[in-house]
């Protein structure tokens, strides 16, 4: 319950002795819970609608509010971690993507703090915070998140595991890419071809495959 309350002041900005002055009833102008639900609300439509504006700063104010109001809110620390990457702000991301793991261990809410993790450098826990993810619920978009983490490692078996993961849940034009370069770079020549005749299969007109198609099957 410290530590709870440390991280959450250390969020919001506001001392131990203020929240915990929140959690008491308060002595003078009682405020009734349906009062405080309206307020909410009202607050939370207002924070998602300046988020959604992309009015990142003014967005982040209206969250922590919203969480002096409900301490324990998943959504707001998701929606302040987001903010606080779209601001490159990556160690509050992180701190707020824990907290809304914590309170709602969801698919998103790992994958996002894994790629919090990923963009501040760390992929070690990237990658589990992302496999996580994929645990909840797999999916192309969190096996890329993946891959990318991967990609700041030297574990080229992996990198290419993700892609071919990802591809494996849905084929795209850029998936197949990574994994064609992937296996150009692995000197996997057969399997470079193989992947670039998909992309054409997708893409007739790409310039890349179609040279390298041609040049490889004629040689």
């Amino acid at each position: 319950m410290i530590l709870e309350l440390v991280i959450l002041a250390v969020i919001v900005g506001v001392t131990i002795r203020e929240i915990s002055a929140m959690r008491r009833p308060a002595a003078t102008k009682a405020v009734t819970h349906s009062q405080k639900s309206k307020q909410l609300k009202d607050l939370e439509e207002y924070a998602s609608r300046l988020y959604t504006q992309r009015q990142y700063l003014a967005a982040e104010k209206a969250y922590l509010k919203v969480l002096k109001l409900s301490h324990k809110d998943p959504l707001a620390y998701n929606r302040l971690g987001l903010i606080y990457v779209a601001l490159k702000n990556y160690d509050d991301a992180i701190e707020c993507f824990q907290i809304s793991a914590q309170l709602a261990p969801t698919a998103a809410a790992w994958y996002n703090l894994g790629l919090a993790y990923n963009e501040n450098n760390n992929s070690i826990k990237a990658i589990a915070a992302i496999e996580k993810s994929i645990m909840f619920e797999p999916s192309a978009s969190r096996y890329l998140g993946l891959a990318k983490a991967y990609a700041k490692t030297s574990n080229s078996a992996k990198y290419i595991w993700a892609l071919e993961q990802a591809i494996a849940q849905e084929k795209t034009k850029k998936s197949l890419l990574l994994l064609a370069d992937a296996y150009a770079k692995g000197h996997e020549r057969q399997k470079m071809i193989e992947v670039y005749q998909q992309v054409l299969e997708i893409d007739p007109a790409d310039i890349k495959a179609k040279r390298i198609v041609g040049s490889l099957a004629q040689s």
